[in-house]
């Protein structure tokens, strides 16, 4: 009998993300500042989930200014 093949395809290659720029809070917005405080925060203690979790948040901001920040306008395809 053969030995099984263990990994059928070729290797995945991951895109190093390190470099990409992190949402940055709009200035008056006390939403965005408290998830700017929670991002740095959980930075210190070593909490990459919550970190990732803020920047999320950040970039879909309920009060719709995420579109500043390089995203498409509310509304537009």
């Amino acid at each position: 009998m053969s030995e099984p093949r263990r990994y059928p395809g070729a290797p995945v290659e991951l895109h190093d993300r390190s470099e990409m720029l992190e949402p940055t809070p709009v200035e008056g917005c006390a939403g965005c500042a408290e998830l700017a405080a929670l991002r740095r925060r959980a930075r210190v203690v070593g909490d990459m989930t919550t970190v990732s979790d803020c920047h999320v948040f950040l970039r879909r901001h309920p009060e719709g200014h995420g579109w500043q920040r390089g995203l498409r306008p509310p509304g537009r395809r």
